[in-house]
C-alpha cells in the first residue's frame, strides 16, 4: 500500500514538472535544417539552438526548408526539457513554440 502510494505521488510530482516548462524567448538567426533539425544561432553569444521539434502552429507560419530563410533573424518562443540519456548524462530538448520573422528596416 505506501510503495503504491509513493509511486502515485511521485508520478504526479513528475507531471507536474512536465507542465510548468517556462517558455523562453530569443533573437536568433536561422541556419538551415538538416537531418529534420533546425538550427539557429545567436549573434550575441555564439549559442547554437536545434529543435527537433516544432509545434504544429508554429511549422505553419515558414517554410524553414526554403533555403532562402537562412541568415534571416527570427523572435522564436521555445521550451526546454532537461531530460538524462543511458550514461546518466543530462541534456536538453528544445521545443519551438512560436516563431517570427524580423524584417530589417
Amino acid at each position: 500500500m505506501i510503495k503504491t502510494l509513493s509511486i502515485s505521488i511521485l508520478f504526479f510530482l513528475t507531471s507536474l514538472v512536465s507542465f510548468s516548462q517556462e517558455e523562453i524567448t530569443v533573437t536568433i538567426v536561422y541556419e538551415g535544417l538538416e537531418e529534420g533539425v533546425y538550427y539557429f544561432s545567436s549573434e550575441e553569444d555564439f549559442t547554437t539552438y536545434a529543435f527537433a521539434t516544432i509545434e504544429e502552429a508554429a511549422s505553419k507560419k515558414y517554410v524553414l526548408a526554403d533555403r532562402k530563410l537562412i541568415g534571416k533573424i527570427f523572435k522564436v518562443t521555445y521550451t526546454a526539457e532537461e531530460l538524462v540519456d543511458e550514461d546518466n548524462e543530462p541534456y536538453q530538448v528544445l521545443t519551438l513554440k512560436d516563431i517570427t520573422l524580423i524584417e530589417k528596416k
